[in-house]
């Protein structure tokens, strides 16, 4: 039996990932002597957390095959057997679709984040027994939803950022 590997989209990966750069250079530029020590600590507040969320968005991973579903991400993996998944429950809030898949052990979500999400919703939902599936994630299985406006939000912030570091810059300019 073959395996898939479901990643976060990088539709959202690639924004998030120039996010965390432009605040490193916001908090580099921020150390040049006429940065002040509010700015660098602001910086760095942002700096910090942008590159974990990065980090862990990058390394994330779900992967599903004949024995099971592995899921991924900083420093942690779980795999969960077919057979130890005791329900499947889904969850929609906006445009955000969430999977709670619950076992012995504990739960899991998956977001829909995941590039396949669909696919990896229909794989799921074949392999587990059907009187642990709520009918709203078998219906989830045929519809794909977008996650444009994250991905959005992202490229705002990006240039936001990009005019920060062109005003921040003028003076060096000049």
């Amino acid at each position: 039996m073959s395996q898939r590997i479901y990643r976060i989209r990088r539709a959202f990966l690639v924004p998030l990932g120039v996010d965390a750069f432009l605040l490193c250079v916001l908090f580099i530029i921020s150390m040049l002597p006429q940065g002040s020590a509010t700015e660098r600590l602001v910086f760095a507040i942002f700096f910090v957390p942008s590159l974990y969320v990065f980090l862990e968005c990058l390394l994330r991973r779900v992967t599903v095959d004949g024995g099971g579903i592995v899921i991924r991400k900083l420093l942690r993996k779980k795999g969960i057997p077919w057979e130890g998944i005791t329900h499947v429950g889904g969850l929609s809030i906006h445009n955000k679709v969430y999977l709670l898949l619950t076992t012995v052990h504990g739960f899991f979500i998956i977001s829909s984040a995941y590039g396949g999400f669909s696919d990896l919703v229909e794989e799921i939902v074949s392999r587990v027994d059907r009187t642990r599936v709520e009918e709203e994630v078998r219906l989830q299985a045929g519809r794909s939803p977008s996650g444009i406006v994250h991905a959005a939000l992202a490229w705002t912030a990006a240039a936001f950022m990009v005019g920060i570091i062109l005003i921040k810059m003028l003076p060096f300019m000049a």
